[in-house]
This record gives C-alpha cells, sequence and structure tokens, in this order.
C-alpha cells in the first residue's frame, strides 16, 4: 500500500502567507517606482518647457519691427511693467506687445498679445513655477549694451535663467 501524503492545512496557510507577503513587496516596490518615474517626468518636462519658453522670449526680442522706427524712439521696446516683460515685436498681425507675467493663483507662467487693434489672447505657458522674474540692467561703465536677465523658479526648487543682450534703443 502506498502512502498518498497531501498538503496539510498548515502547509497551506503557511504558503499562502509568504505569496502575500510576497505580493505586497512587490506591489509597494512597484508603485515607488512608478511614483519616481512620474516625478523625473515632471521635472523633465518642466524642464523643457522652461528652456522653450526662454526660447520664445528670445525669438520676440530677436524680430525687431524696422519699420516702426518711430514706436521706438518713442517708448522703449523692451520693458518690465506691473511685474510683466513687455516686448514690442511683429508677427503675422503686423505689430503687437507680448507681454509675459506670473499668475499667482494658477502658478503659471502666461503670455499676453494685444495688437493694434486690441486684440488680446492669452496662454499659459509654464505650470508648476513658484517665480518670474525679470530685471533690466542699463548700460553702465562696464557694459556697453543693456541686458535683460529672465528667471524661472520650478515649485521644486530648480531654477532656469537667461542672460539676453540688448540693442541700444530697445531699453531706455
Amino acid at each position: 500500500m502506498k502512502n498518498h501524503r497531501g498538503l496539510t492545512l498548515v502547509e497551506l496557510l503557511a504558503t499562502l502567507s509568504v505569496l502575500t507577503v510576497l505580493s505586497i513587496i512587490s506591489v509597494s516596490w512597484m508603485t515607488t517606482i512608478l511614483r519616481s518615474q512620474s516625478m523625473a517626468t515632471s521635472k523633465t518636462n518642466w524642464s523643457r518647457a522652461s528652456i522653450a519658453l526662454l526660447d520664445l522670449i528670445g525669438q520676440d526680442i530677436l524680430v525687431v519691427d524696422r519699420l516702426d522706427t518711430g514706436g521706438r524712439s518713442r517708448s522703449p521696446r523692451v520693458r518690465i511693467a506691473d511685474d510683466n516683460l513687455e516686448i514690442r515685436t511683429r508677427d503675422d498681425h503686423g505689430i503687437v506687445t507680448q507681454s509675459y507675467g506670473y499668475d499667482d493663483e494658477t502658478s503659471e507662467v502666461q503670455r499676453r498679445r494685444a495688437n493694434e487693434r486690441a486684440h488680446r489672447e492669452q496662454i499659459a505657458l509654464l505650470g508648476e513655477t513658484a517665480a518670474f522674474t525679470c530685471e533690466i540692467e542699463l548700460p553702465s561703465e562696464l557694459r556697453a549694451l543693456p541686458v535683460l536677465r529672465v528667471s524661472l523658479v520650478a515649485v521644486d526648487g530648480r531654477a532656469v535663467h537667461r542672460t539676453y543682450i540688448l540693442e541700444q534703443e530697445d531699453a531706455q
């Protein structure tokens, strides 16, 4: 007669306990990995968007309206007003003022466009931002041309800075 031995209840409960512990460990490990990957993606997206925003500001500064020579002599083309960076430039619709500013309520940097026909549009360009600062340094003994410095600070403390060299008549 053969001795058929099956699993006892204790062996079955021990096996299930070990499997439960291993499942809990692997789920928590996967959750941690997915969370860190999500944070890394968010940081990368913010960095890319901030560089794109600084490039957009640079493009607006480079597009000088050559036909508006009278307007350039009346007022500076690049100025800071009410904590907004304003750049008078030209696009498909004619002479426009691009205004970049920070919205405290939404933690976003926004771009507003106003042209001569009083058409206004507003676009949120960059979220998760703690600060958007700009300053213009006028020519001095050390520097022959005006300089615009723009800084973006993320909610988590990362910062991106860019310096633009302006033409003499751009800032007064």
